[in-house]
C-alpha cells in the first residue's frame, strides 16, 4: 500500500463503494498487520451496517483513511452497539481521525435511539487509553481475559489477548463534558508531583524499561492510580517475558479492584518514555441497564 499523506479536511461518511469496502481490507492489515483469517471481509461490514449497525469512513478528499465499524448487540432488554474495529492508516494516526469517527458514531446511533456504545482494547496501550477515557468519556469496569485467545498479528504474537469492556454511556453528563472539553488532558508527570492518590504497584527501572515490582491488592481507598507502561510495544520489541510480567500483574489489579467495586474514570499519559502511563480508579456506584459479566470468561482451550 502506498503511503498516505493526510489532509487537513477529513470527512466522516458511510462507506457505500464497492472500492472502498474493499479498502477496508487494506487499512486493517496496514494498522495491525492482520493475516487474511483476521481480516473482517467487506461482506460482513456492508451487512451490518444495512442491519442497524455502523460503517463510517474517515475521507481525506476522496481517499479513505479510516474506517469505524460496528454492530448491534442486546443485555436483556437493552439494545447497544458494540463497536467492533476502528482502523486509521498508520501514517494519517495521531490526527484527531479516531475522535472524529467515534463522534460521528454516537450522532448516528443517537439518531437511532440508542444509547450505549461498548467496545474492548487493551488496557496496556496508553494511546487507546486516553482516547477512550479521557477524550471520549467512557469508563472500565469489566477485565476479560485472553478474550480473543492467540492470534497471529505482529501487535498480538505472545502476548494474551486481554481486554478492558469500554462503556460509552452517550447521553451520560460525564460523556457530554468530556466530549465538548477543550481542556488540556491530565499528564502522567503531574499526577506523580501531585501525590494526591495513592498508588497501587511499584515500578523500577532496568535497562531503561520499566519492570513491576510490587502490588498492593488490599487498599481501600476511594481513589487509587495504576501504573502502566509508557509503550508496551517497544517492551514487547526488547523483552517479551517482561511484557508478559506487565501483563500478569495488571490483571491482577484491575481484575481485584473491578470485583471490589472499583471502576476506571482518569488516564494520564506521559510525556517522557522514562514516565509511566496512568489510570485512576475510583469506588462508586454508577448505574447501568447492562449485564456485561459473561465476557469476563473469555475463550476455553479444548
Amino acid at each position: 500500500m502506498k503511503q498516505q499523506k493526510i489532509g487537513m479536511d477529513i470527512k466522516i461518511r458511510p462507506i457505500n463503494t464497492l472500492t472502498d469496502l474493499r479498502r477496508c481490507h487494506e487499512i486493517q492489515r496496514a494498522t495491525w498487520g492482520f493475516t487474511d483469517l483476521m481480516v473482517f471481509p467487506y461482506t460482513q461490514l456492508i451487512s451490518a451496517a444495512h442491519n442497524g449497525g455502523t460503517l463510517l469512513g474517515a475521507y481525506d478528499g476522496p481517499n479513505l483513511v479510516g474506517f469505524v465499524y460496528g454492530y448491534l448487540g442486546m443485555s436483556g432488554a437493552k439494545l447497544y452497539l458494540f463497536s467492533q474495529r476502528m482502523g486509521v492508516l498508520p501514517s494519517c494516526q495521531s490526527k484527531g481521525i479516531g475522535m472524529k469517527l467515534k463522534l460521528a458514531q454516537r450522532d448516528m446511533m443517537l439518531r437511532q435511539g440508542i444509547d450505549l456504545i461498548v467496545w474492548t482494547y487493551d488496557p496496556l496501550l496508553g494511546k487507546n487509553a486516553s482516547l477512550n477515557i479521557e477524550k471520549l468519556g467512557g469508563i472500565v469496569r469489566h477485565y476479560a481475559r485472553d478474550i480473543y485467545g492467540a492470534v497471529s498479528n505482529p501487535l498480538q504474537v505472545g502476548l494474551s489477548t486481554d481486554r478492558f469492556l469500554l462503556e460509552w454511556e452517550l447521553m451520560s453528563d460525564r460523556v457530554r463534558q468530556r466530549i465538548r472539553s477543550r481542556e488540556p488532558r491530565p499528564l502522567a508527570e503531574d499526577w506523580l508531583r501531585e501525590e494526591a492518590l495513592n498508588f497501587v504497584n511499584y515500578v523500577t527501572w532496568e535497562s531503561n524499561l520499566p519492570r513491576p515490582i510490587a502490588s498492593d491488592l488490599e487498599m481501600d481507598d476511594r481513589g487509587l492510580l495504576v501504573q502502566i507502561p509508557h509503550d508496551l510495544n517497544l517492551i514487547k520489541k526488547m523483552d517479551l517475558g517482561l511484557a508478559r510480567g506487565w501483563r500478569e500483574s495488571t490483571r491482577d489489579i484491575f481484575e481485584t479492584y473491578f470485583r471490589r467495586g472499583y471502576v476506571v474514570t482518569g488516564f494520564a499519559r506521559s510525556t517522557q518514555p522514562t514516565v509511566p502511563n496512568i489510570y485512576k480508579m475510583e469506588r462508586i456506584e454508577l448505574p447501568t441497564t447492562s449485564d456485561f459479566s459473561s465476557w469476563v470468561g473469555g475463550v476455553r482451550e479444548e
